[in-house]
């Protein structure tokens, strides 16, 4: 029995949005032991948590979550979604909104992000789509940050399957120049996961407990969305669309007002600092937006519809 989603290995020490999901899992079960504090912290008591789970389940008792533990989790996390699903309602203020999506965007900016620091593919939870870590095998290695990803994707309604790991060929792909293999966005869309800039951007709406899919953000559904031009005044929530021919998604962050940089949380962005050019390594990252760009490649902006979501 292996779990339906790419969920990743947890231990002590681990921390993050997955130890996040595994401690609500785990308080929706029956336990001797009182209730974890959900602080995104795997220490002794989550482990100790862990092992008397396990020991329910008649699994082997050593306090690490793997496959074999998440698919026994697995009726929990259903739950779990929803419960998210469910339990924001119309009665919740716009304001509150707006701090969930944004908090979920810095919480995965903080820990699947790499900051200002260089990508060095490591193994850890932080995601560097465009690059693998550890021996291949059959032309394959682990994505670094995959698990990661895949729990972003499944978040969004996608299929996370394929972040697990990358072709070594597809790892070349992503280092070419656009302009000399004008193939290489295609290829990247047709052989790996594509751009998952909105995808992101969806994953911060649906985590936040907005019922909204990708096709809704990627189409601008009208139903979900007001659109707003890129010289009128923005909130934090929002999602940007940069440049129609790039499709290039972005949550703000911050409100702005005419005039105004636009600061942003990004999915898919090449590197942490944008002055490196090379290697491509597509990461979480914080960026800004002048409104002479937007307004120059034709961005615009997508306002959540709230009430239509709840």
């Amino acid at each position: 029995m292996t779990a339906t989603q790419p969920y990743p290995v947890l231990k002590i020490g681990s921390f993050g949005e997955p130890v996040l999901l595994l401690q609500r899992a785990l308080n929706l079960g029956e336990s001797k032991q009182p209730k974890l504090v959900e602080d995104k912290q795997f220490g002794a008591k989550t482990r100790s948590r862990v092992v008397e789970f396990q020991g329910q389940k008649k699994l082997a008792a050593d306090g690490v979550v793997g496959p074999i533990t998440w698919a026994q989790l697995e009726p929990f996390i259903k739950q779990i979604m929803q419960i998210i699903d469910q339990v924001y309602n119309g009665s919740m203020a716009e304001d509150t909104l707006r701090k969930r999506i944004v908090d979920v965007a810095i919480s995965s900016y903080e820990t699947w992000g790499w900051g200002d620091k260089p990508v060095t593919p490591d193994g850890s939870p932080r995601i560097a789509a465009a690059r693998g870590f550890g021996p291949a095998m059959g032309k394959r290695r682990a994505r670094q940050g995959g698990a990661a990803l895949g729990i972003i994707y499944g978040m969004a309604g996608l299929s996370g399957a394929n972040c697990l790991t990358i072709s070594t060929d597809i790892e070349q792909v992503y280092q070419w120049s656009s302009t000399e293999h004008p193939e290489r966005r295609s290829r990247l869309n047709q052989e790996d996961i594509g751009s998952w800039c909105g995808i992101f951007t969806t994953y911060c709406l649906r985590a936040a407990g907005l019922k909204v899919t990708w096709n809704d953000v990627k189409h601008q559904n009208k139903k979900f969305f007001d659109i707003v031009l890129p010289n009128a005044p923005v909130k934090k929530g929002d999602i940007g669309v940069y440049d129609p021919m790039l499709n290039h998604h972005f949550l703000v962050v911050e409100d702005a007002e005419v005039g105004q940089k636009v600061h942003s949380i990004d999915g898919n962005v090449g590197n942490p600092l944008e002055t490196t050019v090379v290697p491509w390594n597509s990461v979480i990252s914080k960026r800004s937006y002048l409104r002479a760009t937007l307004m120059n490649k034709a961005g615009r902006f997508l306002r959540p519809k709230f009430s239509a979501m709840v």
